[in-house]
């Protein structure tokens, strides 16, 4: 039963948005390049420079439930005490510092006291935190954060190619309504019962398309002042970072990482190409991590409320489309050649739309001494893995080599846990509805790999032959991983028929309207 609500639901939710989208937006315009006219980056974004579901307003309504429910509300008011995380001695530490007036009472269980003239300009949400939050949160502190200085951080565009059209402005329109429908029901991050993380929102400055700022969701360990491992957490195609709050909370408690989930533009109409599949935005990310990483150290100081001092090692993990901009990123940086801190990447059933390369370059950059682990774990083969796809391009790009796991019966949301009931059984109705032992077992996977690589052992993770399969018992049963290359599908003739058409659809759109480079 679960089976046939995965495969239907699909077809009435994207058949609203995708169907409307198509017919509104007259495809064959977006197919057929327009003349090259000379055009500014205003005229050309119709999206405008902080488009997305970054941007959406939180209504209310979502407020008022602050007190029935662990979460933060994205409105600037409260300031967490510092963090101070240690970090390797061969670079030196990275620390920004802003102007700030603070009230009595500010300190949160977790993080310790800043130094008194510790400061920064920016504002940020009040505080969650498993053992903290009926404390209450601190008084209120004025400020708006200081714009970035480039700091000869640039994304370098790749070549540009053709002009927009009216499909852009119109499905640019569309698309950001829908996502920012999404936003507002969504809500802020929510923290998993009987968490010890923190979790705080703040701005985040990206260097893309003359300059994006969006939502960034911190998630602060317990011990975070000893912390020396950040974690980068990309969100999937028409998702957001509050929907994998679950997912982030327990990665930062179990690996004692800091865990970065910023909120980014899905809006494929982009000319600008400034969404989370286009190669300016992971160009953009990559570049996060160059240099003294100021963009990040300030908006984590703002999430904090005092300076912070950043972990120096970092590991990049994605969902869905998420999975191709971490791999992406990965890959910029290694033709960059500033991989030093990068220790691998965790795919959680990453997919990569039709006509895009990213992957595929990422993985040719990232060999030979720029060699860095790609771990995937992958759901069955069906519409929302892609077929399969990622799993098959890393057994292509990386024979010989362990690449990561499926799981039996695994579903694209297994992955994908927040504190949004109403958003998550959506999810579900959409994806298939995950067996909470594979819940488990992905959770217990991705932890595994990512204390191994900032370890540089193979000790806690799984790792294995091809086609060796691991029991792994959990609180709800024993799910069951198995090592790739992945299985063939195992689906019923409704379910291939139903995955074909939609399938038929994405690839379609991703190959004549999805924008992956910037237009001319």
């Amino acid at each position: 039963m679960r089976q046939h609500r995965g495969a239907l639901m699909p077809v009435i939710w994207l058949a609203i948005a995708l169907s409307g989208i198509v017919l509104v937006t007259a495809p064959q315009a977006a197919a057929t390049p327009a003349p090259n006219v000379d055009r500014t980056e205003a005229s050309t974004d119709p999206s405008g420079p902080d488009a997305g579901p970054t941007d959406a307003p939180r209504t209310a309504g979502a407020e008022q439930k602050a007190d029935s429910v662990e979460r933060v509300d994205r409105t600037d008011r409260d300031r967490t005490p510092p963090l101070d995380a240690d970090r390797p001695k061969k670079k030196p530490k990275r620390t920004i510092e802003a102007q700030r007036h603070l009230a009595s009472g500010g300190e949160v269980a977790g993080i310790g006291p800043a130094a008194e003239d510790g400061s920064d300009t920016g504002t940020a949400d009040p505080v969650v935190s498993g053992r903290s939050a009926e404390t209450g949160h601190p008084p209120p502190v004025a400020g708006t954060p200081e714009p970035i200085a480039d700091d000869g951080v640039q994304a370098v565009a790749p070549n540009r190619t053709r002009s927009p059209s009216l499909v852009n402005l119109i499905g640019s329109v569309v698309m950001n309504v829908l996502i920012g429908a999404i936003h507002l029901a969504d809500g802020p991050p929510v923290l998993p019962p009987g968490s010890t993380v923190t979790v705080r929102t703040a701005r985040l400055d990206v260097p893309v398309a003359g300059g994006r700022n969006v939502e960034a969701d911190w998630y602060f360990p317990e011990n975070a002042d000893r912390s020396t491992r950040l974690v980068y957490l990309q969100h999937g195609f028409m998702a957001s970072g509050p929907m994998y709050s679950y997912t982030a909370a327990r990665i930062a408690e179990r690996t004692n990482s800091i865990v970065v989930a910023p909120s980014l533009s899905s809006n494929f109409f982009d000319p600008a190409a400034a969404w989370v599949g286009g190669a300016p935005m992971q160009q953009a990310m990559a570049e996060l991590f160059v240099g003294d990483r100021r963009a990040l150290v300030q908006s984590a100081s703002i999430a904090a409320g005092f300076p912070v001092v950043l972990p120096q090692q970092f590991a990049f993990v994605g969902h869905s489309a998420g999975g191709t901009l971490v791999t992406a990123a990965a890959g910029y940086l290694a033709r960059r050649d500033a991989l030093d801190d990068l220790v691998g990447v965790v795919l959680l059933d990453g997919v990569e739309p039709a006509k895009s390369r990213a992957v595929t370059d990422a993985l040719t950059a990232l060999s030979g001494d720029h060699q860095r682990p790609v771990y995937l774990i992958s759901s069955q083969r069906y519409f929302w893995s892609r077929g399969g796809d990622m799993a098959d391009k890393l057994q292509a790009a990386r024979p010989g080599v362990f690449n990561g796991v499926a799981l039996t019966g695994g579903w694209h949301s297994d992955y994908l846990q927040g504190g949004n009931a109403l958003i998550q059984w959506a999810q579900y109705a959409i994806t298939g509805f995950s067996a909470d032992r594979n819940v488990y077992a992905a959770t217990d996977i991705s932890v595994g790999w990512i204390n191994d690589l900032f370890a540089g052992a193979k000790s806690e993770g799984i790792y294995g032959a091809p086609g060796q399969a691991f029991p792994i018992d959990t609180p709800a049963g024993t799910a069951t991983a198995t090592v790739l290359p992945l299985a063939a599908a195992q689906r019923t003739p409704l379910q291939r028929l139903v995955d074909g058409f939609f399938t038929l659809i994405f690839d379609w759109a991703g190959r004549h309207m999805f924008v992956y480079e910037p237009m001319s």
